[in-house]
């Protein structure tokens, strides 16, 4: 109630009403597309807010085949050579 008074104070001494029609437009669109998006992939949604932005990736299921890809985009030129050791060492640890 107090929120509702405290812009009602706004509205009547601005004179503006558009500020408070944009306010509870863009409060109402925001809630609507969060239940549109929710309600259309129930699945990545819940996966999304469970998953910690800490998490670090899951490792390769075999390094060799990692590694054999990671020495043909050196040879193509798509990384340098220290993109590659960068790489390289990640996968040793």
């Amino acid at each position: 109630m107090a929120l509702l008074s405290q812009m009602f104070r706004t509205v009547a001494i601005t004179g503006r009403t558009d500020t408070l029609n944009a306010w509870f437009a863009d409060r109402q669109g925001r809630r609507w597309a969060e239940q549109t998006v929710s309600g259309a992939f129930p699945n990545v949604t819940a996966r999304a807010q469970s998953a910690s932005p800490a998490t670090a990736p899951p490792r390769p299921a075999d390094p060799a085949k990692t590694l054999r890809e990671l020495t043909e985009l050196r040879e193509r030129g798509v990384l340098t050579s220290a993109e590659f050791e960068h790489l390289r060492a990640g996968l040793d640890a």
